[in-house]
């Protein structure tokens, strides 16, 4: 199944975050046209008032008195005043609240002599920002002199650029801070259900946490799986049952066929005795179906001892099976369910026997998240829709195509044994190979066998090429 581009955390996170950051942007820009502008413009309006009247005043002050008056100004106002002997005729400054004040100069000072008024705006006050970012300076005839006010940044009433910004970070950093936790706190029990679910049956039911749907949500869970669990167990009572009870006529069907051995033809016990065995290896596959990897219990070992132990017993059945891949000086360790692994590769080697033909090759590859180990074979191979139905229990490829009996079993207990444990069992043509290159794929069916790296070796080295 394709994995989802965003999960329910991711979604949740971005959806909180974008809608009440909208939000926060839409009561942001309110505040600032309808709260913060209008503050800004009537303090800019006070301070251009102050400067107007200290010009008045310095024009009115004896020039003895000036220097007094600028320290007086200086100190209590933060406004530094002196006269000037010819206009800057500058307009350099981009905060909001400084051209405020200069626009509210401008609406006061009217009288502007000819020689001070500026063509590009008809006005005869100038503004700048002073050396090194220390502040800003005002400048504007008055009574036949130039005077030229200074003060610094602090002393400019509201700096709506500095302002907005703190506000909208802030409002940010709450809002995204928030949202993570909310969402955390919603999609965690989900997470937790998503991440169990898939390896096998709880053997406890889920803890019921979070919001009251994804409390009934698990609690929906815990009791459907309750009744999975018991559909299992009778199942397999079932099945363990009708196993016990075939094997006893069984049994005396092999000890007649043993008693009337001299009186059959050769070909005739051969055919029964066939038969007899296949009932017991049906019943056996029937029941290890039922049971699962239930009780396959997990050991440590050597990858490769392991590995090699496996392909001398399956050579040892008279199938001349080589290995692909497999490091000769790979000391890997694992911990997985060996009985599991062993059955999925001996039914995956028997269906490629059974159906393929020679030479028959188990290749060992690593992947960044899994181990892979691939039964190959060289046989006619099979369509999509063919590798398809084979998965189900008791299907089988044309016997009248094939020339081979089966009950069709093999594949559906490989399959069941690998998600039991978590690992998952993938079904390709020959020339589909995912993992070699194509002039080096078989024309069989390949079974690649994925298990995650979680169970899988530590290291195994799949560039080396040593073939056994």
């Amino acid at each position: 199944m394709r994995r989802p581009r965003w999960s329910l955390f991711s979604s949740t996170a971005l959806a909180l975050v974008g809608s009440v950051g909208t939000v926060l942007l839409i009561a942001l820009g309110a505040v600032t046209w309808l709260v913060t502008v209008p503050m800004a413009q009537r303090s800019a309006q006070d301070l251009a008032g102050l400067i107007v009247l200290s010009a008045q005043t310095w024009v009115d002050t004896p020039p003895s008195a000036r220097a007094d008056f600028a320290q007086i100004l200086a100190q209590e106002d933060g406004i530094r005043l002196e006269a000037v002997p010819q206009l800057s005729r500058l307009h350099s400054t981009r905060l909001p609240y400084v051209r405020f004040l200069h626009d509210a100069l401008a609406r006061r000072v009217t009288n502007c002599p000819p020689d001070t008024i500026d063509p590009a705006t008809g006005e005869c006050v100038y503004i700048g920002e002073r050396a090194q970012g220390a502040g800003y300076w005002l400048e504007l005839p008055v009574a036949g002199q130039i005077l030229r006010f200074e003060f610094s940044r602090q002393r400019v009433g509201y700096q709506v650029p500095i302002l907005l910004g703190i506000i909208l970070i802030g409002g940010m950093s709450l809002t995204l801070l928030i949202a993570l936790l909310v969402t955390r706190q919603l999609t965690r029990p989900i997470t937790q259900l998503v991440e169990k679910l898939p390896q096998s049956l709880p053997e406890q039911p889920l803890p019921l946490t979070g919001p009251m749907e994804t409390r009934l949500l698990i609690d929906a869970v815990n009791q459907r799986t309750g009744q999975v669990r018991q559909l299992q167990e009778q199942r397999t009572v079932l099945l363990a049952g009708i196993s016990h009870d075939v094997r006893t006529p069984l049994t005396r069907l092999t000890l007649s066929l043993a008693l009337a051995e001299d009186s059959l033809e050769p070909t005739l016990f051969q055919q029964m005795q066939g038969d007899i065995e296949q009932i017991h290896r049906l019943t056996d596959e029937v029941l290890q179906i039922a049971r699962g990897a239930a009780q396959s219990r997990k050991e440590s070992g050597i990858w490769r001892d392991w590995l090699s132990a496996w392909l001398e017993q399956t050579r040892a059945r008279g199938i001349a099976i080589t290995c692909e891949t497999l490091p000769p000086a790979d000391q890997a360790s694992f911990y997985l369910a060996t009985d599991s692994l062993r059955r999925i590769l001996d039914n995956l080697t028997e269906n490629a026997v059974r159906y393929g033909r020679a030479p028959y090759v188990l290749r060992c590859l690593r992947r960044d998240d899994a181990q892979v180990l691939c039964i190959e074979d060289h046989g006619a191979g099979l369509s999509r829709a063919e590798i398809e139905q084979l998965r189900q229990p008791f299907a089988r490829k044309d016997a009248a195509r094939t020339g081979v009996t089966g009950y069709g079993l093999g594949l559906s207990l490989a399959n069941a044994l690998a998600e039991a444990q978590g690992w998952r069992l993938r079904l390709t043509p020959g020339f589909e190979h995912p993992f070699v290159a194509p002039d080096e794929r078989p024309s069989g069916l390949v079974a690649c066998l994925i298990v995650p790296i979680a169970s899988a070796p530590k290291s195994l080295n799949a560039s080396a090429n040593a073939r056994y």
